[in-house]
């Protein structure tokens, strides 16, 4: 079976290139195009049907909600159709920077915040090499940069900071935004984080605690810790806050609608966490944003962001992201955007596999199910495995995955087992998502990474027996075990402040 990976290799390009090309989603250049088009004629191939469909946006991605563009007359919010709203904005730009940003709608939406994304990713970053990663004219690049420099936005670097092979040493750009502050919570089923960052993603400040079993307790921990953050950083003000939860959310993000393992459901998380600052103008006060991301999608965006900056040409080739830790959760990214689904269907988004069945009338599932892929194949299914149908004596299920990686590491027979039982588990779930999506590329995050040394041999070998294992090239990798909770949760927030920067500069003109 013909693959998209195989089409981009033909052509030397990457598979977002060559998904560009399929369906006119970017500006592809005529040589490349013609490339990609030959390639496709001489392997006879034929697009994958829902990977069209995600291209072309009939599932909606994650950053497609209406961009909020705060009004400085009235304090009301415009969204990026000019339609009055109640709630706050997320960027509440001051009328010269609006004015600035004039010149950037000449470029797509989707060209301008592909630049942002660039610059935010891999700064200092010069104007050639953003104008090489995203195929357009430097000429472009300049135009798009220079009211957002005068605007603050966008900063030059030192020439110090970046190295030419040859000549001048080039100028490099990187984000700016240091009145302001982004928040971002991670509620984990057993640990919660809150952390402030600047726009180009430096940490301020940061702050953990042991999550408790109430919604109302646990978010009220929460706001408490933004306020000591909100303390700590005076002199800046909030923008914006980012919520990862455990579980799917609504489709206008506001909600958490079911969080399995900690059994909340329907938690208003924005209502919970609203907080109110003074405008910029200080004659009103404004609601700070509140977005709420299901944990899967949001390391999905913090996963795209690292690869996006060790991109040698700003495409990223279409993956899979499957975090495995106390459930299992997968994030999707389709030509650089990564999908959720529409939130149609009393909220179902898209991604929800670690509640597929895999072992029918297996064992029961936190969510009402029995043989759920999560069941099997998390970090937190190991204990279970471990101790096989009765407790063990040694604690059992109270045994951490961590614990059975550190025995296994030792040497320990039964504990190399459990992790290769957890690896055949896992590929069986990971066939089936390649096989269902035709998305080729998977990148496993979470604690199970700790374990991979293990994992990884039965899991490459559960892939490679499916039909899906046999007939196409795929790859399976890890990626981080931590860090894409709050990282995924700031990147949620911060993704949309880019979004109403593109949304701002529309309206301007």
């Amino acid at each position: 079976m013909t693959t998209l990976r195989d089409v981009a290799r033909i052509a030397g390009v990457s598979t977002a290139t060559v998904s560009h090309v399929i369906n006119n989603t970017r500006r592809v250049s005529p040589a490349t195009t013609a490339r990609v088009q030959s390639a496709i004629a001489q392997l006879s191939f034929v697009p994958n049907p829902i990977g069209r469909l995600l291209a072309r946006q009939k599932i909606v991605p994650s950053s497609s909600l209406p961009a909020l563009i705060a009004s400085p007359e009235d304090g009301r919010v415009m969204d990026s159709r000019g339609s009055a709203t109640g709630d706050a904005s997320l960027a509440a730009l001051p009328s010269p920077k609006r004015q600035a940003l004039k010149s950037v709608s000449a470029a797509s939406d989707e060209t301008t915040r592909a630049m942002l994304r660039m610059v935010r990713s891999a700064q200092p970053i010069s104007r050639a090499d953003l104008a090489r990663r995203l195929e357009v004219h430097r000429s472009t690049i300049t135009e798009m940069v220079k009211p957002l420099i005068a605007s603050g936005l966008l900063r030059e670097a030192q020439p110090e900071q970046l190295r030419a092979r040859l000549g001048r040493p080039p100028i490099g750009l990187s984000l700016r935004e240091e009145s302001t502050f982004f928040i971002g919570v991670n509620i984990g089923v057993r640990r919660s984080q809150v952390g402030a960052a600047l726009l180009d993603g430096q940490m301020l400040g940061e702050e953990s605690f042991d999550t408790p079993s109430d919604s109302d307790m646990a978010l009220s921990q929460v706001r408490a810790s933004v306020e000591r953050l909100r303390a700590l950083l005076s002199d800046r003000t909030i923008s914006a806050i980012g919520v990862s939860v455990p579980g799917p959310t609504d489709a206008e993000r506001t909600q958490l609608l079911f969080a399995p393992h900690l059994g909340w459901r329907n938690v208003p998380i924005a209502k919970a966490l609203r907080i109110t600052v003074p405008s910029r103008a200080r004659t009103i006060n404004r609601e700070v944003p509140v977005i709420v991301e299901n944990d899967a999608t949001a390391a999905a965006m913090y996963e795209r962001r690292k690869r996006l900056r060790n991109s040698k040409d700003g495409e990223l080739s279409d993956f899979v992201l499957v975090r495995a830790g106390t459930g299992i959760g997968v994030g999707l990214v389709i030509g650089g955007e990564v999908y959720r689904g529409n939130g149609t269907n009393g909220g179902l988004l898209l991604g929800e596999f670690g509640h597929m069945t895999i072992v029918a009338g297996g064992k029961s599932c936190a969510c009402g199910n029995r043989g759920c892929w999560e069941r099997y194949a998390s970090a937190a299914s190991a204990a279970s495995l471990y101790a096989g149908e009765r407790r063990h004596a040694g604690g059992g299920n109270s045994l951490r995955f961590v614990d059975i990686v550190a025995r296994a590491e030792a040497g320990e027979t039964r504990a190399q087992v459990t992790l290769e039982r957890i690896g055949d588990y896992l590929g069986v779930g990971i066939g089936n998502i390649i096989s269902g999506l035709g998305i080729t590329r998977i990148v496993v995050s979470g604690r199970i990474v700790f374990g991979w040394k293990f994992v990884e041999k039965s899991l490459h070998q559960a892939v490679a027996r499916t039909m899906a294992g046999r007939l196409a090239t795929w790859f399976v990798e890890s990626g981080e075990p931590t860090g894409a909770g709050l990282g995924g949760a700031l990147e949620v927030v911060i993704e949309q402040h880019l979004a109403a920067i593109v949304a701002q500069a529309r309206s301007a003109a």
